[in-house]
This record gives structure tokens, sequence and C-alpha cells, in this order.
């Protein structure tokens, strides 16, 4: 009996680094969901595995959340505890659709029964006339952004474990990206060999050579001219190499 109470009451104060992964059955994006433990007020985000490493004591409450899922708390227990593991199910938000209700009975025909269904337009952002609209979807990244800083302690969270420092960063690295394709778009890879004397097995080496000069997201937004300018200055560089 005494040895049963001294056993709950180590489970109760114990603390332990809990291994965690989220689970699901549907395609959702698992990086970047805000784990945080409300008892202790402090958190992490999963990494691109949707694992996740945090402090826990017994009937602590942790809440995960993120814009794309359905927000969720759960109480860790013993079971955590003593195996230091959880695997957390989670579903994607969905937008629920209304009940119709249909007074009198199919025909069993398409076309007839098409016209007693009624059909409803189907609600957008556009149709509501919310602004921004018709704006283009954000990227993942950006999407991940937002997530990092759609509250106060997320805000607090993704600063402090350099999340949102790194994905920044990848944004950055993007917008290069599309400035890159745009290139490859104006000048055909005939160019790179022949007016500027690059390898055919080169080319996109001396690309990524291009990119890490400061003045290639400027140069590269101006016209023609000045990026043909660019391209065979460094060009030149690249050779010499």
């Amino acid at each position: 009996m005494v040895f049963g109470i001294l056993l709950s009451c180590n489970l109760f104060s114990q603390e332990v680094h809990l291994e965690g992964k989220i689970g699901t059955t549907e395609d959702i994006d698992i990086e970047g969901i805000n784990i945080y433990n409300l008892t202790t007020s402090k958190g992490t985000v999963t990494n691109a595995e949707g694992e996740f490493r945090m402090l826990v004591s017994l009937n602590d409450s942790l809440s995960i959340s993120a814009v794309h899922i359905q927000d969720k708390k759960i109480v860790i227990g013993n079971d955590q505890i003593k195996t230091k593991k959880i695997i957390i199910n989670l579903s994607e938000k969905m937008n629920e659709l209304s009940t119709v209700t249909i007074h009198r009975p199919l025909t069993g025909y398409i076309g007839s029964d098409a016209n007693i269904i009624p059909v409803q337009a189907v609600l957008t952002a556009t149709s509501i006339g919310l602004p921004n609209a018709d704006l283009p979807q954000l990227s993942k990244t950006r999407r991940q952004l937002y997530a990092a800083n759609s509250g106060p302690v997320d805000m607090l969270i993704n600063a402090l474990s350099g999340r949102t420092k790194m994905i920044k960063k990848r944004l950055e690295l993007e917008k290069i990206h599309v400035l890159t394709l745009a290139l490859l778009d104006k000048f055909p890879e005939t160019y790179f060999t022949d007016a500027l004397k690059i390898d055919k097995l080169q080319v996109y080496s001396f690309i990524f050579f291009c990119e890490d000069d400061p003045d290639y997201k400027i140069v590269m937004k101006q016209n023609s001219m000045e990026i043909i300018e660019f391209l065979e200055k460094k060009s030149v560089e690249y050779r010499g190499k």
C-alpha cells in the first residue's frame, strides 16, 4: 500500500523528456505544428517528420495547433510518463457543408432529378466579397511563416527556437528561385553556351554562381540589357576561377 502511494507520488512529480510524433491518415503538412505546454507555459514545434521533444510532468495539458489543422488538447497520463513517448493523431481543418433537404421524390433520371435538387452557389472568399480574395494562394513557406507569427505565443516559441529566422531564409531562397526561372525563360541554354562561352554541363553551376552575387536580385528585375551586362561580367569571373 505504502509502495503504491510512493510510486504514485513519484510519477506525479516526475518530469520527463517526452518524444512525440504527429500521426495522420491525411496528406497534410506535419512540419511546424505548435506544441504548447499550458501547465508550464513552454512550447516547441514539430520538425519535417512531425516529431518533437519537450519536458512534461503527469497531468500537464498540451495544446496542439496550426492554421491548417483541427486544434487539439491532451493531458499527459501515466503511460506517457512511463514510456516517454506519445503519438498525437490530427486531422485537417475543414469547412462543414450545409445540409440540403429534398422535398420531392427523385425519379432516378439524372436529367430530371437535377432540376429537383436545390443548388446553391458555392461560397468562396470572392463570392462573399472578402478583401484580397483574388490574390494567389500562399506558398507552403509563406503559410509556415504566417503560422509562426499567428499569435503572441506562436511568435515567442518560434522566435526562441530560431524557426522564424529559418523560414524567412527559406522564403528568400524561394524568391531567388522565381527570379532564376524567369531568367531561364528569357534566355535559352544556347545563350549561355554560345554567347557566354559556358560549358553545357556547367550552365546551372554558373547560374548558382550568379545567385551568390549580392546584386543578383536587383539586376534580375531590370531590363534585358542590364541583365546581359551582368551575365557577361559574371561569365568572365566564372571562367577565370
